[in-house]
C-alpha cells in the first residue's frame, strides 16, 4: 500500500531534517508515487509488484547479480550508490533510511553545483542529477517539471540554459537573488524602498531557508533603528 501525503511529510521532518518535508514528499511522489517496496529494473522488464521488503530485496539481488542496476525503494536509490551511501539489502527497502538517503543525494548534489547559480536554479540542476546524473537530461526528459509539478507549485519555467552557472560571479552567502542581480549588474541602482516578493513554496527548501534569514536580519536591523 501506497504511503499517503501526510506519512511521507512526517517520515521526511523525522528522518531527512536537512531538506524540507514538501521537497521529500515531491522527489517520493516522482519517483516512487510512495510505494515503500517500489522496484525499477534499468534496461530489463520490470518484475511484479513486491508486497514486502524481504521479497522486494531478494528479487533486486537476482537482478543485480545478473548485471542490471534496480532502483529501490520511496527514493528509488539506485543499486551502484548502496556502498557509498552506507546501505544493506536489509536496510534500503527501510522507509526512515531510504529518505535519509534521498536527502543525502539530493544535497550532495545541490552542494556539488550550487557555486555561481542562484538556490531556485541550483536546486533544479540537483534534480537532474538525482534522476540522470546528468546537470541536463533531468531538464530535457521532464523529470525536473514533473517534481515541481508534484510539489502542487507552477514552475518559474526555469531550463537548465537559465540554471546554467553565471560565468564571474557567485551567488552570495545569503542566497539574496535580487543582491546577486545587483553585483552581476553593477550599473542597475537598486530603487530606495522595494518591496519583498512573496516567500518561495515551502518545498524549496534552500530557497525558503534564505528568504527566512533574511526576513529576521530584517527584522533584526527595523528594531535597530527604533
Amino acid at each position: 500500500m501506497a504511503y499517503s501525503a501526510t506519512a511521507i511529510l512526517a517520515l521526511a521532518s523525522q528522518c531527512a531534517p536537512s531538506v524540507a518535508p514538501e521537497t521529500v514528499l515531491a522527489i517520493v511522489r516522482t519517483e516512487s508515487s510512495a510505494y515503500p517496496f517500489a522496484l525499477n529494473v534499468n534496461g530489463a522488464r520490470q518484475p511484479a509488484k513486491q508486497n514486502n521488503a524481504a521479497d522486494a530485496a531478494a528479487t533486486a539481488r537476482r537482478y543485480v547479480a545478473a548485471g542490471y542496476s534496480v532502483d529501490l525503494g520511496l527514493g528509488q536509490i539506485n543499486s551502484r550508490n548502496m556502498r557509498w551511501l552506507g546501505l544493506t539489502w536489509e536496510t534500503v527497502f527501510d522507509p526512515c533510511t531510504n529518505v535519509a538517503a534521498l536527502a543525502r543525494v539530493l544535497t550532495t548534489n545541490y552542494n556539488a553545483v550550487k557555486a555561481g547559480r542562484d538556490p531556485q536554479s541550483a536546486l533544479r540542476v540537483a534534480l537532474s542529477m538525482y534522476n540522470t546524473g546528468s546537470q541536463t537530461r533531468g531538464f530535457r526528459n521532464g523529470y525536473v517539471a514533473k517534481v515541481v509539478g508534484n510539489a502542487g507549485v507552477a514552475d518559474s519555467g526555469v531550463s537548465y540554459a537559465a540554471a546554467g552557472p553565471t560565468v564571474g560571479a557567485a551567488a552570495p552567502a545569503s542566497g539574496n537573488l535580487r543582491e546577486l542581480l545587483v553585483s552581476e549588474n553593477p550599473q542597475i541602482q537598486a530603487p530606495t524602498i522595494t518591496p519583498r516578493p512573496a516567500p518561495p513554496p515551502k518545498w524549496n527548501v534552500f530557497e525558503r531557508a534564505a528568504y527566512e534569514r533574511e526576513t529576521l536580519i530584517l527584522a533584526e536591523n527595523e528594531r535597530g533603528s527604533m
